[in-house]
């Protein structure tokens, strides 16, 4: 569950031009083989393909420190930054608000 116990990463890729859809895949991938990360979007820009936007929330404090300091992350992450254009830009952020039910639509629309 994402809380404000919990600690998150917002990231800003730009990838090489035409490099978004390998990017992305790298950045899915390193998420999937996370074993300190509980959620996870990665979104790109409806007019940029090259640029992702990822939000992650990991499952403890001592978790995300594990995997800074693991050194198997080195090789995917000097694949990621091969395919980008500029250094990503990183928040490390606390979510005191998720929400994850669906909104209700509008009238007379389940």
């Amino acid at each position: 569950m994402i809380g404000p116990s919990r600690p998150g990463k917002v990231l800003r890729f730009e990838a090489e031009p035409g490099k978004g859809a390998e990017l992305f895949a790298l950045c899915a991938k390193s998420s999937d083989e996370s074993a300190a990360t509980d959620k996870v979007i990665i979104a790109r820009a409806e007019d940029d393909p090259d640029t992702l936007w990822a939000m992650e929330f990991l499952k403890s404090d001592e978790a995300l420190a594990a995997q800074d300091a693991d050194p198997t992350w080195d090789e995917l992450h000097a694949r990621i930054g091969a395919l980008m254009e500029e250094d990503f830009t990183l928040a490390l952020v606390r979510a005191p608000y998720a929400r994850s039910a669906p909104l209700p639509g509008p009238p007379g629309i389940p």
